[in-house]
Order: C-alpha cells, then structure tokens, then sequence
C-alpha cells in the first residue's frame, strides 16, 4: 500500500511492475488507483535463484527485468515483493528512473505516522 502511495506521489503514470513470484502480477496492478498503467514484468528465475542462495543470480535477474520494463517507458520501477528489495541497488544500477520497495515505502510511511 505504501509502496502505490509513493508511485501515486511521485507522480508516476506509468509503473514497472517486477515481481519474483507469477500471482503477484495477477493480483497487484487491480490495487493501483485508475489511471495508473501498470506494466507488469516476471523477473524469471529470481526466487528460485534466492531460493538456493544465489543472492547474486536472483540480484541479476531483478534487475535485467527492470531494465526491461523501463524500457518499456514507465516512470518508476516497483519492486513488488519483501524479498525483492535487496536487489534495489543492482537495480537502481540498472535504470534511470526511481525504484521503490515494499519496505522502504512502509518505512516512509511509518516515520511520516510517527512525526
């Protein structure tokens, strides 16, 4: 939820949708407010890479899907899931445009509660 408030705050009409895991682009892009296009993208064979221990692999994969997708002429890349945000470096690395987290939205979002 954080994470769609920033994309909707930084003014994003377009958003690169990456996940790891096949359901979450099924069921994520209908929770983007209307007039939001989502551009979804399977970073493939990233949570099996994670899932053998293979950070690096799994970090490659996210980012070569992000790189992907923002070429696709999104203004944002969202990292859809947890497990996701430890590639935001080698994404970041990736593409010209800002990545958002899971996390680090609902850290913003918890500190901004908190003030």
């Amino acid at each position: 939820e954080a994470m769609i408030d920033d994309a909707v705050r930084a003014g994003a009409r377009r958003v690169g949708l990456v996940a790891s895991f096949a359901p979450t682009l099924s069921s994520m892009p209908a929770e983007f407010p209307d007039g939001i296009v989502v551009l979804p993208v399977l970073a493939e064979g990233a949570l099996a890479a994670l899932d053998r221990g293979d950070t690096a692999e799994h970090d490659r994969r996210v980012a070569a899907a992000a790189r992907a997708v923002a070429g696709q002429g999104c203004d944002v890349v969202a990292l859809a899931q947890f497990s996701l945000a430890r590639a935001a470096p080698a994404v970041a690395a990736a593409v010209t445009l800002p990545v958002l987290t899971t996390p680090g939205s609902a850290v913003r979002a918890l500190a901004e509660r908190l003030k």
